[in-house]
């Protein structure tokens, strides 16, 4: 059957609305709001058969004034049990895979008789048979060259032995399949520019023996991803605090698949100042409507945060020492793309300035172009943008250094790219996804920054939590249902509507609660960082205009909290 679907059929189909929405629905096809209206081509640039059933695409999305370029392997199937390891017939995997299959009746010629058949296609990453051809099967692996394919393993550039017995482990598994067992478990949801995954490769000669495990990383935004070569930096410069990548597939030279360690970990760190907020708020404030002025002195709040977050100002005290260490580890003072560089303050945040300001005007006009009815078209709203401008201005103005170091940095450090672990009390911390600022250019994300931009992102994430800690106390709490309110309203009226604000004051206490909070750890996270707080809140505001425009697109009913954000430093400054 796979023999009557050629890339002219794909690429047909894929022109189809019905698949257009499917790719819709994928979280890491990017402008959703812009492409709704499903009038785009797809066009494949790239098409190869593998193992029969496997469709090696990379499309690329094009409109008269945009285009971007997606990594797309599919696998086809007739009854999904045909492509499935039996580790992974189960019915909650089979249910999520079929609910996740792009589906469409075709009538074709077979033997000159017209036939109605089902296409099935899934994404290829979520199953383990995919990988398994990929990666072990020596027969494809060998034909990569004429397929504009390349498999790199990186055994030469570890010095110890527990990493090159992993590159090497990697290996042999394809030189001798049935020696090995494997698995694939999907890690999270899924992200805007990648899906994840953890292979677990077990020796049956040794049964005992734990299995190794490795992340594996799908790159979906077709482009030059500057993760393997920052990676590779961090293993030359021995940090400890990020996975080692043991390998790479690339398409037409550029990387679409990266081979990485899996670091041992309980979480993220986004976790810990949640639950520690969450957990606080949910036990302190049981009943509205009871009486809460003793938090009016700010001794109380104090005492209140010390008792109840504990974990949350232990890992404030360490972080920021981990990330100092994660910057000094970036450099390579012989390598010119690496190295530390000093450039001139008023050019560059003149430039920077010039770059924030039309970031402005985009979203001011992208937003006066929708309808009036929306949220963010209220004038309260596109006024903290302009008076934002004021903001900026006045920032540059007082920027008194005449020179600004600039090196590579995370650029996207929020706090979900923060693995930790913990042993003995003892928290450890890992640093995930080098894939550059999602908002920048491939040229942008290969350019150095002051270490304030990762400081900025950081913070912007506890922003986050704390908003979204308020909306959820105001979703449980607050809301009358019967009034069909939304928390995002209730917050917005908190903020910008003295009026209609909630007669019961309780969310006046506990917004003065969380600020003491959010204060009290950025100071600790800060500390002995030598960070400058003017580079800090341009990067800051950055992130939250960038935010801001995510919103727009994809969430707009969440477009408070970047406001909010940007409203404080109003209010700061």
């Amino acid at each position: 059957m796979i023999n009557y679907f050629d890339k002219n059929v794909i690429q047909g189909i894929s022109n189809s609305n019905e698949f257009k929405g499917w790719l819709l629905s994928r979280r890491w096809f990017g402008d959703k709001s812009a492409l709704s209206n499903l009038e785009f081509d797809v066009i494949l640039q790239y098409f190869e058969i593998i193992a029969e059933r496997i469709f090696l695409t990379i499309i690329e999305v094009k409109t008269s004034d945009y285009s971007k370029t997606y990594f797309l392997p599919l696998i086809y199937y007739r009854k999904i049990e045909a492509i499935l390891d039996s580790s992974e017939k189960t019915h909650s995997n089979i249910v999520n895979l079929t609910e996740n299959t792009f589906s469409k009746k075709l009538a074709i010629t077979i033997e000159n008789e017209q036939k109605v058949i089902t296409l099935n296609l899934l994404e290829a990453e979520f199953c383990l048979f995919f990988w398994k051809k990929l990666l072990f099967d020596t027969s494809i692996s060998e034909k990569y060259p004429s397929l504009e394919m390349e498999l790199s393993l990186y055994n030469k550039q570890f010095e110890d032995e527990v990493n090159m017995r992993k590159v090497q482990n990697l290996i042999e598994a394809g030189l001798y399949p049935d020696r090995y067992e494997l698995s694939i478990n999907q890690l999270g949801k899924g992200n805007t520019t990648n899906i994840l995954f953890s292979l677990n490769i077990s020796n049956k000669r040794v049964p005992d023996h734990k299995p190794i495990s490795y992340v594996l990383k799908s790159y979906k935004d077709y482009s030059t991803s500057i993760e393997p070569s920052m990676l590779y930096v961090l293993v030359k410069n021995k940090f400890p605090n990020t996975p080692k990548i043991y390998g790479t597939i690339k398409v037409r030279d550029k990387e679409t698949i990266g081979i990485i360690e899996s670091v041992p970990n309980i979480g993220n760190l986004g976790d810990i100042y949640w639950n520690d907020l969450n957990n606080m708020i949910d036990s302190v404030f049981k009943d509205i409507n009871k009486d809460y002025s003793r938090f009016s002195e700010k001794s109380n709040i104090s005492q209140l945060i010390k008792e109840n977050c504990i974990k949350t100002i232990s890992v404030s005290s360490e972080i920021g020492t981990y990330i100092k260490k994660l910057h000094e580890s970036l450099i390579l003072p012989d390598q010119k793309q690496y190295s530390l560089e000093s450039v001139e303050s008023n050019a560059y945040l003149k430039n920077y300035t010039d770059g924030l300001n039309s970031m402005i005007s985009d979203l001011l006009s992208h937003m006066t172009n929708q309808p009036e009815s929306a949220f963010f078209n209220l004038p309260k709203i596109s006024s903290i943008l302009v008076d934002i401008k004021d903001v900026i201005e006045r920032f540059r103005a007082d920027f008194e250094k005449p020179i600004i170091n600039i090196q590579p940095v995370h650029q996207d450090l929020h706090m979900e790219q923060i693995l930790y672990n913990k042993i003995d009390d003892q928290y450890n911390f890992y640093f995930i996804d080098f894939e550059g600022d999602p908002q920048l250019s491939l040229e942008e994300k290969k350019g150095k920054f002051p270490i304030e931009k990762d400081l900025a992102s950081f913070l912007r994430a506890l922003s986050y939590i704390k908003f979204n800690t308020l909306l959820r106390f105001i979703d449980k709490n607050i809301i009358n249902k019967e009034k069909y309110e939304v928390p995002e309203e209730i917050l917005y009226n908190l903020f910008f509507r003295r009026a209609a604000r909630p007669l019961n004051k309780v969310l006046d206490i506990l917004l003065d609660i969380i600020n003491t909070w959010e204060s009290k750890l950025i100071g600790k996270i800060l500390k002995n960082l030598n960070a400058d707080n003017i580079l800090i809140t341009y990067f800051y505001i950055e992130r939250a205009l960038h935010e801001l425009n995510y919103e727009i697109l994809f969430r707009p009913n969440m477009i408070i909290i970047p406001i909010l954000g940007l409203k404080e430093i109003i209010e700061k400054s």
